[in-house]
Formats: C-alpha cells, structure tokens, sequence
C-alpha cells in the first residue's frame, strides 16, 4: 500500500515538471518591443514610435536589424493597443530595453503618469531605462543610425549600463526604481539620462549627453556631460572615467592638457547644523594613474607630482562647487541625497528640516574636501 502511495505521488510530481507552459506564445504570433518614444501629437493624443526586433529577415546581413511603427491613442495603454490596427502581431513588451520621453512632455506634463503604463504591464521589464530626448521630439532618437548595433534601443541600453565605468558622463537608473523616486520623497530629486543626435561620418546618430534634472516629475533643466562626471563624484557613483585639467600649459591659457585616468572613488558625506545654519562635507578620496602629460614635466620627481596633484585638486573643487551651485540656484532641488543622509543620521532634526527643504537646498553651504592618490606616473621606457 505504501509502495502504491509513493508511486503516485512520483507520478503527480512527474507530470507538474513535465507539462508544458499553460501560457505559451510562439515568436510568430509576437511584435518584440525594443524600445518606444512617446511624443505628444496633439492636446489630446500621445504618438508613439516603436522599434520592434525584425524577425521576419534572415542571413547575416539582416540579423540584428528593427522595424519602426507608429500609433496614436488618448492614453499610452491605447496607443499601444492601436498599432495592432497596422501589424499581424501583437506587440510584446518583454524584452523591452528603452523609454525616450520628448522634452515637451517632460517640462509641461510631467513623466510620473507615462511610465506609469510601463510599471503596470505585467511584461515590461522594471529595469529598462528610460531617457530624455533634447531634440524637438523623441522619435528622432529611435529613428537615428546606430553606430555599434542596427537596434538603436539596444545600443542606447549598453552605452548607458557602461557609461560610469568609462566616460562617467551620464546616470542611468532602472525606471521602477525611478517611479519609487517620484511616488516616494518629494525633497528627493531625480535625475535621467539625457539624449541627442550628433553628426557621425554624414549619419546622423545618438549621443549621450549629461543628465536631465526633475524637481517632482517636471524637467528643470540639464547637467552637461562634464557637470554630471562631478555631480557623480559628489553621489558616490564613479567607477571609472578621466579627470582633465590645465598645467602649466604654454602658450594654451586655461586649456586642459593633463589626464588622470580614475582607478577608484569613495565619497562620504556628512553635516553640521548650528543656530539655524546647515552645512555639508563631502570627503571624496579619488586614487588615479596619469594617463596624458601634454606638457615638459619630468613626473618622476615626487615634487612634480605633488605639484600636479594640487593643481587637479584646485581645478576639481572650482568644478564641482560650480555644479552644486547651480544645481541650488538654477534647479532648487536636491539632486545629491542629502535629505536622505539626514534623514538616516538624525530622523528628529530630519523632521524638523524637511517642512523648509527647499530654503535649505538653496542656502546651505557644501564643502568639497578632495584627497587625490597618484598611483601611476606612466612613465615611457
């Protein structure tokens, strides 16, 4: 009997293992989504532009390649649904890698309700990127050349996933974690990707470029490449890139002439909050190997190093003083957490603070203080 039991119960296990999907769905009956652009045609209606994988071509020539459709809808859940009106398939959002939302919508609606869509399809990935567009609409992204890929919404994923390890030049955040931002802490600023066509051999084609800045979820304005490569020193997130800076430069006044290349980053930040006033501290150690030296400078005395290492100290804290400004005078949010180290730190003085938040992102002072480790010289045999 027990021989009788045991042998069903095997069979019942086999079976769940073995069955197959209850849900699935062949590739002939799907359109992938890659990526979308969402743009405004009108007061009343979204444009959606939608890259699709090109399944339906085949040999090396094709492979890789993407489809463009367009549709129109009062709601984003609509204009995706009106694109069946000009496809066989249905459009599938699993693999979807990218969301480029126009400036318009950005500055004068909001982005909180277009990716709402996106977070509440059961599909989409929660970690796909989504991107500003600086051109006049968002659809000149998608429909720009590709430089490494014919998929333009992957190569824009990959250029963005490698970008702190490399040029340092732009922040790229999972949309969902993005929703949170803006569902969550309103003193908490969030910041996107920002993107734009550029000239590349005669095509036009898709560059990074710097950070766009959200107060709630309206566009204020952009960082450029190089004030976003500061603005990621001041939030702890460089894991790579190039300091550039003047040094003793002959015959070139104030051009950048010397390259460190960074190894390794660590920013800690901290305040004091005395009679009425805040300031923070951001401790940034920095540990770099000379990569350039386009001036006469022997770099194998100590005391040539150490002269180059205050004049990248110097040129550093100039730089990301100048960012921090303008982050409190031209955006008046806080793009750089600090509410939420206060928060962490001291939750009593937190409540206190956050009631005039925006008083204290504008007026508060920030100290840099940079410690910079020369590792490498490069010296030439």
């Amino acid at each position: 009997m027990i021989k009788r039991v045991v042998s069903i119960l095997l069979i019942l296990a086999l079976c769940t293992l073995l069955s197959g999907c209850w849900n699935y769905r062949g590739l002939n009956t799907m359109s992938i989504v890659a990526g979308v652009a969402i743009d405004r045609k009108d007061d009343q209606n979204y444009q959606l532009t939608v890259e699709v994988f090109d399944l339906a071509a085949s040999g090396k020539e094709s492979a890789g390649k993407s489809q463009i459709v367009e549709s129109e809808g009062k709601t984003i859940f609509e204009a995706v649904r009106n694109a069946k009106k000009r496809l066989t398939k249905k459009l599938y959002f699993g693999d979807i890698q990218l969301v480029v939302i126009s400036e318009q919508i950005a500055r004068e609606e909001g982005i909180q309700d277009v990716l709402d869509w996106f977070m509440r399809n059961e599909k989409a990935r929660e970690t796909l990127s989504t991107v500003i567009s600086q051109e006049k609409t968002a659809k000149e992204i998608l429909t720009a050349s590709g430089v490494d890929h014919k998929i333009i919404s992957e190569e824009i994923e990959k250029i963005l996933d490698a970008d702190n390890r490399t040029t340092a030049s732009t922040k790229n955040i999972d949309t969902f974690k993005a929703l949170n931002i803006l569902k969550g802490q309103k003193e908490t600023a969030l910041v996107l990707p920002a993107v734009h066509c550029t000239d590349n051999q005669g095509k036009k084609v898709v560059e990074v470029n710097g950070i766009a800045v959200f107060k709630a979820d309206k566009l204020q304005g952009y960082l450029s490449p190089e004030e976003t490569h500061y603005y990621l020193f001041a939030v702890d997130e460089i894991k790579g890139g190039i300091l550039t800076f003047p040094f003793e430069a002959k015959n070139q006044k104030n051009q950048d002439n010397l390259s460190l290349e960074i190894s390794n980053n660590k920013t800690k930040k901290s305040y004091s909050y005395e009679e009425n006033r805040l300031k923070v501290f951001l401790d940034i150690k920095t540990t770099a190997a000379l990569g350039e030296v386009g001036t006469d400078i022997d770099v194998s005395k100590k005391d040539n190093i150490e002269k180059i290492k205050a004049a990248a100290t110097e040129v550093f804290v100039q730089r990301l003083e100048a960012v921090i400004k303008k982050t409190q005078t031209e955006f008046g949010c806080d793009v750089f957490g600090f509410n939420t180290m206060i928060h962490k730190k001291n939750p009593v003085l937190w409540s206190e603070l956050k009631e005039n938040w925006n008083f204290y992102i504008q007026t508060m002072e920030v100290e840099v203080r940079p410690e910079l480790v020369i590792k490498n010289t490069g010296l030439m045999k």
